[in-house]
């Protein structure tokens, strides 16, 4: 039956954007035609008909599935609950579908299991910095914390609103943001999923010393532990386990693994100007890396100000450490870098969906703060 003669229920929005590739049905008397329509192709919609939305595309009535399409809400970000390595995936698509004059979605690497390593900038300033998360599987709140902080940002860079007194438009349109929200998503996906999700499951248990329970595991897929792998005093790591599991294995070489080594590449490419590494637990912040002088004084003053704003103290200056993202960021760039650990000690568990709210209030503006340091 043509669209024309069924019954539609009228809707006022008048325009939407296909955010999953998905196919537009043009009903005919005789056949029923399909029509591929990519994410960002921009529709008209007309009505509603049962769970399909009556769009239009060059001035023909199609219909499409209500749950392939996503309507303006200006909030595109659910951070409640385990946030997944696919929800990831959509929503990240989505953001760059409503906001594509101050986004961009780029892949910049692969995992073990090849599942792709995101990027996305905000902002269209010249300076930029860089947040990332999880890097440990069990940590993965951290990418709750990051995808709501950017989905928030862009809401208030569009509606030219303000967060925490600061103009975000302002400050993004002189210093993009880009955030990697899951530097580890084979690992997040084994705790949240189990050995199903891995494509060697059978490897991945074994790994696991025979164990189907995976909320302890800090490492990716090979059993490597992603922040003891990048090249600022890999050798002398303490605490290095001997062989591959869930935590503390450095691995054979620095940036052995294609998720250190893409975000160290990543890093590379860009003058990043300043860097967050976010993990839990702790309530601390980790800023210091053998830095001395000057660049000592400079550091500990912009941690202080985050401190300020999260509530969580400052790690004294010490000897040792080596290995981490942030080790590597401020002994190779000599610019301020601060690993951020978002919550109350837990154990080797990952942090209680309901510290979240708590979490994302202290840590909501810290891109800002650190985007408008110099």
């Amino acid at each position: 039956m043509p669209v024309t003669n069924i019954v539609t229920k009228p809707v006022k929005i008048k325009a939407s954007v296909a955010v999953r590739n998905t196919k537009v049905v043009f009903p005919n008397t005789s056949k029923t035609t399909m029509v591929n329509v990519p994410a960002k192709q921009k529709l008209v919609i007309d009505s509603i008909y049962s769970s399909y939305y009556v769009v239009k595309i060059g001035g023909i009535k199609g219909l499409i599935p209500q749950a392939d399409l996503s309507l303006k809400t200006n909030n595109y970000v659910d951070p409640n609950g385990n946030y997944s390595y696919d929800k990831l995936t959509a929503d990240l698509q989505e953001l760059n579908a409503w906001y594509p004059s101050f986004t961009k979605v780029e892949i910049i690497g692969k995992s073990v299991d090849g599942r792709n390593l995101y990027a996305f900038k905000l902002g269209t300033g010249k300076s930029e910095i860089s947040i990332n998360g999880s890097h440990h599987a069990r940590e993965h709140m951290t990418t709750n914390v990051i995808m709501e902080m950017l989905d928030q940002y862009a809401i208030a860079y569009e509606k030219n609103a303000k967060i925490s007194g600061f103009d975000v438009r302002k400050t993004l349109s002189q210093t993009s943001i880009y955030f990697v929200p899951m530097v580890n998503p084979d690992g997040v996906m084994l705790v949240q999923k189990g050995a199903s999700s891995a494509k060697n499951p059978s490897q991945v248990i074994k790994l696991n010393k025979g164990s189907k329970n995976f909320t302890a595991w800090k490492a990716n897929v090979r059993g490597v532990d992603l922040n003891r792998q990048y090249p600022a005093g890999w050798s002398t790591i303490p605490g290095n386990k001997s062989k591959p599991g869930p935590d503390n294995y450095k691995g054979t070489k620095a940036l052995s693994e294609p998720e250190a080594k893409a975000l160290y590449d990543f890093t590379n490419k860009h003058s990043f100007k300043n860097t967050v590494a976010y993990h839990s637990s702790g309530n601390i912040i980790f800023w210091h890396y053998n830095q001395t002088g000057s660049q000592f004084t400079r550091d500990k003053a912009i941690a202080t100000k985050l401190s300020k704003q999260t509530g969580y103290s400052l790690v004294a200056p010490a000897k040792g450490g080596g290995g981490g993202y942030k080790d590597w960021y401020v002994t190779s760039k000599k610019r301020p870098g601060f690993t951020i650990e978002i919550s109350p000690y837990v154990g080797n568990k990952p942090v209680p969906n309901s510290y979240f709210s708590s979490i994302m209030k202290k840590n909501l503006p810290v891109g800002l703060i650190l985007a408008n340091e110099k």
